[in-house]
């Protein structure tokens, strides 16, 4: 073999070996960076953990978006341990820090609309109601990435919010303040029915009492608006709260007051609710905070022994539908509703508005579909445990 040919060996087995340890590398960071986003984001409606990376002459950037510092520092210890090359960090952890003090924002809308992204186009993912307060984790053009209370994330219109820093969300929360108990109900100018709206108004909706003038309410909205609203509509939020109490009877009353409400995707307010966004909604009215959607909602409480003929459940419980495991394909939770007695459930059907259904084949309001897709049921209020709504 000459020189010149063997040269030529030599350096395409170099570039085949250098092609295999690259290729090596990039696995090996991509399964790190997969079991790191596993432990602190395994379910990204709720957790942030957005991670990449580049390589550049001379280094890798590391990229992307944590919500914790500590998350990053995970990332960058395991790269480090797996490349020799220079480690340049771009990752950022949220809130950004260009929102500065102000991180938090109050809803000053009756329903504020969070999208799975920053356009009014966008699929809708869930609802807060005026005065609620979301994290703000950045800023895209008139849009905020927030996270409720339940840890949804999700888009906002920055219209939608009174923006604040830590003082604010402490003043708002020691503020003496009215909860929305009827369904819908307006906030007027003035202490009359014929004064001009300010802003609707719909269940579970917090409002800052100012005062109180012969059957109205004086109250202040979260950007400083002020306005009306009759007494016979709200309660004194501090006394609301302390009476909740989680029993059946108290979810079926919520619950069958909803009837007749259309369904919406990502809904959760009396104006349109998808199927986990009602029974959020009924539990939130009582009280008692769930999981935003149907599968979340289907690890909550304790598993239920249904029996053959449904007679495992209780008034209450959590039921949902789907498809079973099987040996071939995992669980999915696609629907959820509450049961109340004799095999009915009440739930808020896609395409539909809420309803109540039966397990029974014998019965008027039998749904066969419905019935060959249960999957099983939670039951929820006995971990019933006192939070803070909003």
């Amino acid at each position: 073999m000459t020189t010149a040919r063997l040269s030529f060996v030599i350096g395409v087995l170099f570039l085949f070996i250098g092609c295999a340890s690259f290729e090596t590398e990039e696995n090996e960071i991509k399964a790190a960076v997969a079991t790191l986003k596993e432990q602190f984001a395994p379910d990204r409606r709720v957790a942030v953990f957005d991670v990449g990376w580049e390589r550049q002459a001379g280094g890798l950037v590391v990229k992307g978006e944590v919500e914790k510092a500590e998350a990053k520092q995970a990332v960058l210890a395991a790269i480090e341990k797996i490349t020799d090359k220079l480690i340049i960090d771009s990752i950022r952890v949220l809130p950004d820090p260009a929102l500065g003090e102000k991180h938090y924002g109050i809803v000053t809308v009756s329903v504020g609309n969070m999208r799975t992204k920053p356009s009014q186009a966008a699929e809708l993912g869930t609802q807060v109601l005026i005065g609620m307060i979301v994290k703000l984790l950045k800023e895209d053009g008139g849009w905020y990435y927030v996270q409720s209370a339940d840890r949804y994330l999700g888009w906002i219109e920055d219209d939608a919010l009174h923006v604040t820093d830590q003082a604010g969300i402490e003043a708002w929360a020691r503020a003496p303040k009215v909860i929305m108990t009827q369904h819908f109900g307006i906030i007027r100018e003035g202490p009359r029915a014929s004064a001009d709206p300010v802003s609707d108004i719909v269940a579970g909706g917090m409002l800052k009492k100012l005062r109180e003038e012969e059957g109205w309410i004086r109250v202040e909205l979260p950007d400083k608006s002020v306005g009306y609203i009759e007494r016979s509509m709200v309660q004194d939020y501090t006394k609301w709260r302390a009476e909740r109490r989680v029993t059946a009877e108290t979810i079926e009353t919520a619950a069958k007051s909803f009837l007749g409400v259309p369904y919406l995707w990502g809904g959760t307010s009396a104006k349109g609710m998808d199927c986990s966004g009602f029974t959020k909604t009924i539990f939130r009215l009582n009280g008692m905070e769930l999981n935003r959607d149907a599968n979340q909602q289907a690890t909550m409480g304790e598993e239920v022994f249904v029996g053959d003929d449904f007679e495992g459940l209780r008034k209450g419980d959590l039921v949902f539908f789907g498809r079973k495991a099987s040996t071939e394909r995992p669980e999915r939770i696609t629907h959820v509703g509450i049961y109340l007695s004799n095999k009915e459930y009440i739930h808020a059907p896609g395409g539909s508005r809420v309803r109540i259904n039966s397990f029974d084949p014998t019965a008027p309001n039998y749904h066969e579909l419905l019935r060959k897709s249960f999957v099983r049921a939670r039951r929820v209020i006995p971990s019933y445990v006192v939070k803070e709504v909003g």
